[in-house]
């Protein structure tokens, strides 16, 4: 090939290459930005030698431990589409550099192809992507050797290493060895490819039996490349099989891949452009929105989620959870919840939560109704039951309620492992001085959460009954502005108005103010079941409200329901008249 003609291939593979890196960045930013901002929190990377060593002591470890700290990244806006997106850039080059020493001529657009199947089935963790990195730079430093016996030795040594730090690396070393044995090797040397491949199938039995006392499983493919109690996803096999097949295949056509330059590159880089144009477009994780809002939550950001849910509605349960809270937080609860679609208590906290998502919201619910033993429970399940007890987001929550409880040698404990994070010691040491009784009795979020502790025993379960557990912390402290509006709201979606009115009594007694919503229960209520006149007007109605609830009552005979809804479809009467009633 000329030198021209060089230049010009060279100069199309930079730009796929510049391509596909910013459009991973695209797809990641747009797609899985949420979802790696949350799975930040299931990583805790520690700097302590105990942590690193702890690590390195299992196989795959060091792998793990360069993912973690490379996983701190998620945490911020552009973190995770960075990171991801560099880091497929060089595994398709590197991959791409191993194609050209079995094939001279071969494009970068064949070495991205496999890369794309990350697109496909994204990953929550760096270590798959990191173990091919140690894969493609041990062959590549394997086939620059250019004398056998010492290639040979250094091979298996190299299979050894990438086993120890960076499993399940061995294997795809291994058969990368042998693509390339098998290619370059003269007759009669194609022996080493077995043979490297045997290595490495012994290599973690041989391991089992001297280093390490681990189940089979983990011995081969280390426990760091997805959660060990699930199993080996398919796309696990899929992606670490599809570089050295798609190797084979890239060599057997060798030979009709030639001719046709400028068509083929325009070809080439066009169909990697629709490609990509599709995977953003419509690769869109399908629960984006809810952890969008978990982030916003995490953040404090509040009234963000309320104005995305204004905006773009609400499509997922767990996204509906979160708009409840934000609307709780930003103070416009009653005047909005009835424009969401409410789905029962389980749109007000997760029921019986096991995942990773519903811990965190039952926590989070938990805390901002002030059931600060519900919320430490959670917490506390959520860190047990996350891979290998990490989660800091909820070990953060178990130091505030055990401040709140006064239980400081709990709280130290937590607080002194956050230290040891990079991303969490800032905030952990700023929670140190409240392990002081006399500071933390001065502190007012902490002296605000104390007044409304429970004092009676209350042994209901918020994710299981919801409303009975509201009603004893109501009984306590009716002051608790968030439970009770969260008590009401639900009562109003169940359509148990007669409960609600039960407590409509006592807020009159107290002379607190009615919320609209409130009013309209009230003159439904004494409309349809309890007619009570003395009663009705002890109840502070505004006008406005009702005479509007008698316009509705006056057209619900004559117009068509379309209608009443454009008229009447914000007020709850209209709801409890029309929306289906909610086992």
């Amino acid at each position: 090939m000329s030198d021209r003609k060089t230049t010009h291939k060279r100069r199309i593979d930079y730009l796929q290459g510049v391509l596909f890196i910013a459009g991973s960045f695209l797809f990641i930013q747009v797609n899985y930005r949420y979802w790696y901002h949350f799975m930040e929190q299931y990583v805790l990377f520690r700097t302590t030698p105990f942590y690193f060593f702890g690590l390195l002591s299992q196989p795959g470890g060091f792998n793990a431990y360069l993912s973690e700290f490379l996983m701190q990244s998620f945490y911020f806006p552009l973190g995770a589409a960075s990171v991801i997106a560099l880091l497929f850039g060089g595994v398709a080059f590197l991959y791409y550099l191993f194609l050209r020493r079995i094939q001279r001529e071969v494009s970068l657009f064949g070495a991205l192809l496999p890369v794309f199947l990350f697109w496909l089935f994204p990953v929550e963790t760096l270590a798959p992507l990191l173990a091919l990195v140690f894969a493609f730079s041990s062959v590549l430093l394997y086939t620059s050797i250019p004398k056998k016996n010492l290639r040979y030795l250094v091979g298996i040594l190299l299979i050894g290493v990438n086993y120890f730090l960076a499993a399940p690396a061995h294997l795809e070393l291994a058969i990368l060895i042998g693509i390339f044995e098998w290619v370059k090797g003269e007759k009669g040397k194609v022996w080493i490819a077995l043979v490297a491949i045997g290595w490495s199938v012994l290599l973690p039995v041989l391991a089992m039996h001297t280093v390490y006392v681990i189940p089979l499983r983990e011995a081969y493919l280390s426990k760091h490349l997805y959660h060990p109690e699930y199993p080996i996803p398919y796309a696990f096999w899929l992606i670490g099989l599809a570089f050295p097949v798609g190797a084979i295949l890239l060599y057997g056509l060798r030979k009709k891949a030639g001719g046709g330059g400028k068509v083929k590159a325009v070809v080439s880089t066009g169909l990697l452009f629709v490609c990509m144009a599709i995977g953003i477009g419509w690769g869109k994780h399908p629960m984006e929105q809810a952890y969008r809002y978990d982030y916003y939550a995490r953040q404090g950001q509040w009234q963000a989620i309320v104005t995305e849910a204004q905006r773009t509605g609400v499509h997922d349960k767990d996204a509906l959870v979160y708009t409840h809270l934000a609307l709780s937080r930003t103070g416009q609860f009653n005047e909005q919840f009835l424009q969401l679609p409410q789905i029962g208590e389980a749109g007000f906290i997760p029921q019986d939560p096991k995942s990773r998502l519903g811990l965190i919201e039952a926590a989070e619910v938990a805390w901002q109704l002030n059931h600060i033993n519900s919320a430490q429970r959670f917490a506390f399940v959520g860190v047990l039951s996350s891979q290998r007890c990490i989660q800091p987001r909820l070990m953060m929550r178990l130091v505030e309620t055990y401040l709140v409880n006064e239980e400081y040698k709990a709280a130290e404990k937590y607080i002194t492992i956050l230290e040891s994070a990079p991303l969490y010691r800032s905030w952990a040491r700023s929670q140190r001085r409240f392990l002081d009784p006399a500071t933390a009795a001065e502190t007012p979020w902490i002296a605000e959460r104390r007044a409304l502790r429970s004092v009676t025993d209350n042994n209901f379960d918020l994710t299981v009954n919801f409303s009975n557990a509201l009603a004893f912390q109501l009984d306590d402290h009716p002051d608790n502005r968030a439970a009770f509006e969260y008590a009401m709201g639900y009562l109003l979606v169940r359509k148990d108005i007669p409960t609600f009115m039960h407590y409509m009594e006592l807020l009159r007694d107290n002379g607190k103010a009615f919320p609209v919503v409130y009013q309209e229960a009230i003159c439904l209520f004494f409309s349809t079941m309890k007619s009570d006149p003395e009663a009705f007007r002890s109840f502070p109605i505004d006008k406005e409200v009702y005479s509007r609830f008698i316009s509705f009552v006056q057209s619900a005979q004559k117009v068509s329901p379309a209608i009443l809804k454009q008229q009447y479809g914000d007020t709850y009467y209209y709801y409890a008249q029309f929306a289906p009633t909610l086992k």
